[in-house]
């Protein structure tokens, strides 16, 4: 992916500008793709489901640290229920297939635009 993206920068980069314009490409590009990772990968834990087995607490809720630890003191242990990254998968597969739905002409607009479309026009 990386390297198509690369191309297709490297493509409508503006030669007037050289690689100032490559690189604002590529930071936008980068900023834009990597802060959506962080926030899903911290809403892993948030999504599990897991369960209190054995003990004094057994069938309280285990989603928490502080859970987690009173079902270990209380001599039990968490079992997973439901692991919250595959309910994200289904989120964000059900959120991709719309968002494809709906911005893939525009997307294919902006693909189908000639060169010149994305060069700096000096007046």
């Amino acid at each position: 992916m990386f390297v198509s993206v690369m191309g297709f920068f490297a493509r409508i980069s503006d030669p007037i500008i050289g690689g100032t314009y490559m690189t604002l490409l590529n930071t936008v590009y980068n900023l834009g793709g990597n802060w959506p990772n962080t926030l899903v990968l911290s809403l892993v834990d948030d999504l599990t489901w897991a369960t209190c087995t054995e003990g004094t607490l057994s069938g309280q809720a285990c989603q928490k640290p502080e859970q987690r630890e009173a079902c270990k003191s209380a001599g039990g242990t968490c079992s997973t229920d439901v692991d919250g990254f595959y309910v994200q998968m289904v989120i964000c597969t059900v959120f991709g297939l719309f968002w494809f739905r709906f911005f893939r002409k525009r997307i294919s607009a902006l693909q189908d635009l000639p060169e010149s479309a994305w060069r700096i026009r000096a007046k």
